[in-house]
């Protein structure tokens, strides 16, 4: 048996000892107190693994009887055990509390440590707070430990093993160590993703995942580790959460971007609107529905010339280089006639009604193409 265990062996052991002798006046159990404790302390330290301080000296009980006997008291008065009930606000009810309300806020605000990781700093003064209140309870942290409240959640945690729930409940003990290695990589997880975001956050979490990994094994014989322990496991498992959390983010995104098509928005050199009967419209200012106007995206090609023509006022005028004048240039390539787009710059459709047996407009004249724009 190591150092620690018998150290509190040793100390429940006293304990049930001065409760056997609680009839007597303090003064009385301190001087039997005084002369048994180093004694039973260095029994503790010399048993080995399987051996109890019970099986050497027997029950605290019978052993106090022994030394009640031998310093020559009378035999123990039986007396009502009256409960121990602790004011509403007393310190281990408040530490208690504390303790339990600052690992909840962490499972619950963890979920947002990656956006915002001072989130974290109401949970960790709550919980300072509470160790303070009882840090002088040593190991054990009995008053706490015996409050009505926590007996309570131990019997809920302590079912019989030949029920299901003790049987579920023995193998999730059985998984500890595996949980106290899964939650240190999942803090340092968090820890690492911080880097970037805060330099200080990643320390905190970066400190409290090797505190976790260390603490994991003490805190089943020194209560004072739950402050560490009991708050490391809630962010870890709150980070589990916001993994699952982008990475469901991150499946939504894939499905909407490919739900949609790309749209690949083609670069025009100009803009040659039309009438109805297919004519080159001149002089056209384009507006977009907010009263914007729709500039060609480069300047005006004829620099100098008065009046200065606005950007939005299509089609743009290009300059003639055999000439130097600044001209209306058609379509680089004829518009189809057809219903469903205007047909070519070279001409409109003649004014005369096709016949019933033809399939296309008739051939328009000549004169009917557009003249440059002066």
């Amino acid at each position: 048996m190591n150092t620690q265990q018998s150290r509190l062996g040793a100390e429940h052991y006293l304990a049930g000892m001065r409760a056997a002798l609680a009839d007597l006046p303090a003064s009385e159990v301190a001087e039997i107190m005084e002369d048994v404790e180093a004694h039973v302390t260095e029994v503790a330290a010399e048993l080995g693994e399987d051996e109890t301080l019970e099986q050497r000296l027997g029950t605290p009980e019978a052993y106090a009887q022994e030394l009640r006997t031998a310093a020559g008291y009378p035999a123990r008065t039986e007396v009502i055990a009256k409960p121990n009930k602790l004011p509403a606000l007393s310190k281990p009810r408040i530490a208690a509390w504390l303790l339990g309300g600052a690992t909840a806020f962490t499972l619950i605000a963890g979920t947002a440590l990656l956006r915002e990781a001072g989130v974290l700093l109401l949970p960790a003064a709550a919980l300072a707070i509470s160790y303070v209140l009882v840090r002088e309870h040593g190991p054990e942290q009995r008053p706490m430990m015996q409050l009505p409240e926590v007996l309570k959640l131990g019997e809920l945690l302590n079912q019989p093993a030949e029920t299901p729930a003790g049987r579920a409940i023995a193998y999730l003990r059985s998984l500890q160590p595996a949980w106290w290695l899964l939650r240190t990589v999942l803090l340092v997880v968090a820890a690492v993703l911080l880097t970037s975001r805060d330099l200080f956050a990643f320390l905190i979490i970066a400190a409290l995942a090797a505190l976790a990994f260390y603490a994991g094994p003490k805190s089943k014989t020194d209560r004072r580790w739950l402050w560490i322990t009991l708050p490391a496991s809630a962010l870890a498992a709150a980070t589990i959460l916001q993994m699952i959390d982008v990475a469901a983010d991150s499946m939504n995104y894939g499905r909407a971007s490919n739900s949609y098509p790309v749209q690949v928005t083609e670069q025009y050199e100009n803009i040659y609107p039309f009438d109805s009967n297919g004519k080159l419209l001149e002089g056209v200012l384009l507006f977009d529905q907010d009263g914007n106007a729709i500039n060609a995206q480069r300047d005006y090609p004829c620099p100098g010339t008065e009046p200065m023509i606005p950007n939005n006022k299509y089609p743009r005028p290009k300059i003639d280089r055999s000439t130097g004048e600044c001209l209306t240039i058609p379509p680089s390539a004829a518009v189809p006639p057809s219903a469903s787009s205007p047909p070519s710059v070279s001409g409109t459709p003649s004014s005369a009604p096709p016949t019933s047996g033809s399939s296309a407009p008739s051939s328009p004249p000549a004169s009917a193409s557009p003249s440059p724009s002066k």
